[in-house]
């Protein structure tokens, strides 16, 4: 009787694992799946508002901009208040400018091989590109419209331990993003006025 009652409660949870296993796959890939029209945009471009908390002094740091990304070729991070500076990322190298000290600094990525890690990551999550995602990343659904993403690279690790991305309903947008340092610092970047396939001017890669 009690090798009978060790194999029911053995079946029982084998029958458990084998129907709750696949369905967070399932649920994964439906996820997956529905970035499919995001991921096929060649262009976005966003206002965003980004607060950064720092978890130490219970302080919370905003800045506003815009982003402008042509897909797999350049990404622009501008920011326009408190101070203005402008990001430039491509996969060879990274150029930065900012209002306060007028100076442009640029960055090779042979030599700084991060700024290739960061642009490729950064275009990932925001064309949601699953299969640059699933090889950089563990993947989490978290709720219908939340992804979250923890990073395979130890250099990615250094700075951030997880993002968590939430779509817009429809699922054409991002509306939302939260980067977790390992500081225990986050950065939350909320995304409105979000346009996919328009035009991107040239003078937006070109710095002052």
């Amino acid at each position: 009787m009690q090798n009978l009652n060790r194999i029911t409660w053995l079946t029982i949870i084998w029958l458990v694992l084998a129907l709750a296993l696949p369905a967070e796959d399932a649920s994964l890939e439906t996820f997956l799946e529905r970035l499919k029209p995001l991921s096929q945009s060649r262009t976005i471009q966003a206002e965003y508002t980004q607060t950064r908390h720092i978890s130490d002094l219970d302080f919370d740091l905003t800045v506003k901009g815009r982003l402008a990304q042509e897909q797999d070729q350049r990404l622009a991070w501008m920011t326009e208040t408190p101070l203005k500076s402008i990001c430039i990322f491509t996969s060879e190298s990274f150029r930065m400018w900012d209002a306060e000290s007028g100076k442009t600094n640029v960055l090779n990525a042979a030599k700084y091989p991060w700024i290739r890690m960061i642009f490729e990551l950064q275009s990932a999550w925001m064309s949601g590109n699953a299969e640059v995602l699933k090889r950089a990343f563990a993947l989490r659904v978290l709720d219908e419209c939340t992804l979250e993403l923890s990073p395979f690279s130890e250099t990615a690790a250094l700075f951030f331990t997880r993002i968590s991305v939430t779509m817009a309903p429809d699922f054409l947008s991002v509306e939302r993003a939260v980067f977790t340092e390992p500081s225990g610092d986050t950065i939350t970047i909320v995304f409105t006025q979000m346009q996919r396939d328009a035009p991107i001017p040239e003078t937006t890669w070109q710095l002052p």
